[in-house]
């Protein structure tokens, strides 16, 4: 597979993950065994490639698979609430667009749905968003992100 970037992949992601959203709800309404067994078997194959599509490439600084999200939610930093959206998310990190200038190396605290409060590091901001590390997660919210993670992958 040749060299995606970022952006490339995020899109290729998520076109598969609507081909497997429409191929779920087929498989919904199917009745005839033979048939339901084959988008099934469909279904699988577009999950492993959404899985190998996602992973980090050759070149790239991350190290873990990551989940594309559009998740509303907030972070603290300087004892302040921010207004935020998680565009991505990984057990080792997360790109986040922020209503708030976040300069690296702040020190911030980012609320995940499932995870709840998780302490991070901004490790670099550009003019598209915000990346920022986990510091110190807690195994409860490490396991309900890859739950998560999971849950996105195989449906």
């Amino acid at each position: 597979m040749p060299n995606l970037n970022p952006d490339q992949t995020k899109t290729l992601s998520e076109d598969l993950s609507s081909i497997q959203g429409q191929a779920e709800r087929l498989l919904g309404d199917m009745s005839e065994d033979t048939v339901a067994s084959q988008v099934a078997d469909l279904l699988h194959e577009l999950a492993a490639l959404r899985l190998f599509i996602d992973l980090p490439q050759e070149g790239d600084r991350r190290r873990h698979l990551r989940e594309p999200r559009r998740d509303i939610s907030i972070l603290r930093i300087d004892g302040k609430e921010v207004d935020c959206a998680i565009k991505d998310l990984s057990i080792g990190g997360a790109f986040i667009i922020a209503d708030w200038p976040v300069k690296p190396d702040a020190e911030i605290e980012l609320n995940i749905p499932e995870a709840g409060n998780v302490a991070a590091r901004v490790v670099s901001s550009t003019e598209n968003g915000v990346h920022v590390q986990f510091d110190n997660i807690g195994d409860p919210q490490l396991i309900a992100i890859a739950n998560s993670m999971r849950a996105h992958y195989i449906k």
